[in-house]
């Protein structure tokens, strides 16, 4: 926290980018934009720090070496990544904003919201790390989000080790108020042994609010900063098919920024310390966010 208040993160980047005009395909979905709109991407960054935001987050999400390679496109694995952290650089500068924080996406790295994987562990902490190289020139924490399980926390939490700068971890959890991982694990036991990896902040992301409500008192039991950003997705549902894309997602249509600062409001009166948007929230959620920490309501 700063000043006593919760900090508070940005909105989501490759939904906004599809929504203000980029492509939605698997391969497609806030990659393209790197390398064909990067001024759109810049844009979205400095919407999100004239929103309010004290952390902004890198465009990374969809630049895995998995996910690139499945769309033939890993030879540009190293530069979109280098990209992506430029680009949240560049905002900053140009926002005037030296306390403005920058933090990873470091997403799963082979599918969203899945339990089964053809990376080993070891595989799968390297290439975190190699993600985390190349990042480490722009940013101030490295933030692991969306993660399904205890595989890949451990993978994501083991290779920010010895990097100095604070790891932030982010887990997904099933829709509805539930407290079990999307790869079907129980929250409170999969948080339990990562102490030993200091975390700085234990947060839940990619679900919809009542999930990370019911999710505090977990959180707040491991005695680590925690908080949450949820999406504004009426679920995602039992089949997924990471190939299917965003496209067949639906989105709610009463969640406005209103509605969402009701859900955080109860969030950080359960003593969340960290909040933001996730998919399907946008700039103007953020600013009204930001109101709410300010002035309490």
């Amino acid at each position: 926290m700063s000043d006593g208040k919760p900090i508070l993160l940005d909105g989501g980047m490759g939904q906004e980018i599809y929504n203000r005009g980029g492509k939605g395909g698997y391969g497609e979905w806030a990659v393209a934009a790197l390398y064909e709109d990067p001024q759109l991407v810049r844009e979205i960054h400095l919407d999100y720090i004239r929103a309010g935001a004290d952390v902004i987050t890198t465009n990374t999400y969809g630049t895995t070496r998995p996910r690139m390679e499945a769309v033939g496109m890993e030879d540009r694995f190293e530069a979109l990544v280098r990209t992506a952290g430029q680009l949240a650089a560049e905002a900053r500068q140009k926002s005037g904003r030296s306390d403005l924080r920058i933090a990873t996406s470091l997403p799963p790295l082979e599918a969203s919201y899945v339990n089964e994987f053809e990376l080993s562990y070891d595989e799968t902490s390297a290439q975190f790390s190699e993600m985390m190289d190349l990042l480490d020139p722009y940013v101030d924490i490295f933030l692991g989000e969306t993660l399904s399980t205890s595989f890949e926390a451990r993978a994501f939490l083991e290779a920010a080790q010895g990097r100095g700068k604070p790891t932030w971890l982010a887990l997904t959890l099933e829709d509805h108020g539930g407290n079990e991982l999307r790869g079907g694990e129980k929250l409170a036991d999969v948080i339990a042994p990562l102490g030993e990896y200091a975390p700085a902040a234990l947060l839940v992301n990619c679900c919809r609010p009542d999930s990370v409500l019911a999710a505090l008192p977990t959180l707040q039991a491991s005695g680590i900063p925690y908080g949450g950003y949820a999406n504004g997705f009426v679920e995602i549902p039992a089949a997924w098919d990471e190939r299917g894309g965003v496209m067949q997602l639906e989105t709610r249509a009463d969640l406005s920024p209103e509605a969402y600062a009701a859900d955080v409001k109860r969030w950080i009166d359960g003593g969340a310390t960290v909040v933001g948007g996730c998919c399907e929230t946008g700039p103007a959620h953020i600013a009204r966010l930001r109101q709410l920490i300010d002035s309490g309501d």
